[in-house]
């Protein structure tokens, strides 16, 4: 058995559900809906796009690797059937690349079964737990970007994400984390780290990715600091593929009008429970 066959066979197993959330790019006055983020989980687990899904959701006879791949194929399975103009962002952790150097191999299969180009792949790396691993990693990555796969670096600013982490890993996008995005209309240091992290990244030919943005304020202050990607419950709270076929996403928002009238344009579906998910 392939490993393509061996995780989605896993993802069958787990009854794994596909998630997306959009992801906007700011283009003067204009919100532009870019990408969609995907996830997997199981009906029986929490349907919230939490940083600790994945490891909250293992069992203890269960590689955190293996569930890791399943994810991933379900996710780009499903998530076919989004607008081909859109990117789809996936997670993975570096230790996953680490531990399969044809990680590449797999995700052009995932992507050749399901119809998707690998240049809207992009890869949200995760480096928690990655001490030790060596370089094996780095080599995958530098095989994925040949292909053109995007690749960002998720939770920039806590834990192990740190400078180090963006030397070595050179991502295009710094997906920065909600401890330093939440509250920034009242915390003053956390518009300077935001303002420095913007600038030092632009001069690195980057750009920087705000997430969990859920107040006008907060975004305000993003825009401000120089963000140009963004996503949050103020934009849309992670729905099933059925949500977004069904109330299409706009592909472009005026900006003054968005913030003028935000609950007109931008009304965030109502949370849905696992149990209804069949």
């Amino acid at each position: 058995m392939t490993l393509y066959q061996s995780a989605q066979q896993l993802a069958l197993s787990r009854d794994l559900h596909a998630f997306f959330q959009p992801i906007l790019e700011l283009q003067g006055d204009v919100l532009r809906l870019v990408a969609f983020e995907g996830f997997a989980h199981g009906a029986q687990e929490s349907y919230q796009a939490s940083p600790d899904l994945h490891d909250a959701a293992l069992d203890a006879d269960l590689d955190r690797t293996v569930l890791d791949l399943a994810r991933l194929s379900r996710v780009i399975r499903v998530g076919a059937e989004l607008p081909d103009t859109t990117m789809l962002s996936l997670n993975i952790y570096t230790s996953t690349l680490a531990l399969f150097p044809e990680f590449p191999g797999f995700l052009a299969e995932c992507a050749a079964e399901a119809g998707f180009p690998l240049t809207r792949i992009l890869l949200e790396l995760s480096v928690r737990g990655s001490f030790g691993q060596g370089n094996e990693h780095l080599d995958v990555l530098e095989d994925l970007r040949t292909q053109g796969v995007g690749i960002a670096l998720d939770d920039v600013g806590v834990r192990e994400t740190n400078l180090d982490q963006i030397l070595e890993l050179h991502p295009e996008i710094l997906k920065l984390s909600p401890h330093l995005t939440r509250g920034l209309l009242r915390d003053p240091r956390r518009q300077v780290i935001l303002e420095a992290l913007v600038d030092m990244t632009r001069k690195m030919g980057g750009r920087v990715l705000a997430k969990n943005l859920e107040t006008i304020e907060d975004f305000r202050i993003a825009r401000w600091m120089g963000v140009t990607l963004v996503q949050g419950y103020l934009f849309g709270v992670p729905g099933p593929i059925e949500l977004w076929k069904e109330h299409p996403f706009p592909q472009e928002w005026h900006l003054r009008s968005f913030m003028r009238q935000p609950t007109r344009l931008v009304r965030p579906p109502e949370p849905i429970s696992p149990d209804r998910i069949h």
